[in-house]
């Protein structure tokens, strides 16, 4: 883009959010001179509306200007800065392999076989099941899930 363009665009903006601003009957301290009477001045009326108009009318027109200049001023800046550098350090840590190699002799020997005896103990213990729920299959071929409650059961343990 031209910079007469990208100034034009930034006149544009700024107008926009400067007239963009709550219209209406001016607010408290900007009311018109009282007219002279013999007799007291009316009551300050204390008006409760918003500055921002009837349900926020008058919000929308400044919040669209400021939308609109802070992408515009973005691209502005996006155009003027120029183009970004970033630069990374990558640091890889590579294992370091170290091998060692020792030989020892063999010696053989010639011997007699070695018998070993072997002695085995048995041992009962009471072991206990927990409970479960069984699928059983009744005569006409549907499937009913019973409870098959918990009990200790005997085994042999051989060592």
């Amino acid at each position: 883009m031209n910079n007469k363009l990208m100034v034009a665009l930034c006149v544009a903006t700024v107008s926009i959010g400067a007239f963009a601003g709550p219209h209406g009957r001016p607010g408290p301290g900007h009311r018109p001179a009282p007219v002279r009477r013999r007799a007291a001045p009316p009551p300050i009326h204390h008006h409760k509306h918003s500055v921002w108009g009837r349900g926020g009318s008058n919000f929308w027109p400044g919040f669209v200007g400021g939308f609109v200049g802070g992408v515009v001023g973005g691209a502005v800046v996006e155009a003027t800065a120029g183009p970004r550098v970033v630069q990374e350090t990558v640091v890889v840590h590579q294992p370091v392999a170290t091998t060692t190699v020792v030989t020892t002799p063999v010696v053989v020997r010639e011997t007699a076989p070695v018998v070993v005896t072997q002695t085995t103990t048995t041992e009962t213990q009471k072991v206990w099941i927990e409970g479960r729920y069984v699928d059983q299959v009744q005569d006409n071929g549907t499937v009913v899930r019973v409870w098959q409650p918990g009990h200790y059961e005997v085994r042999t343990v051989v060592y």
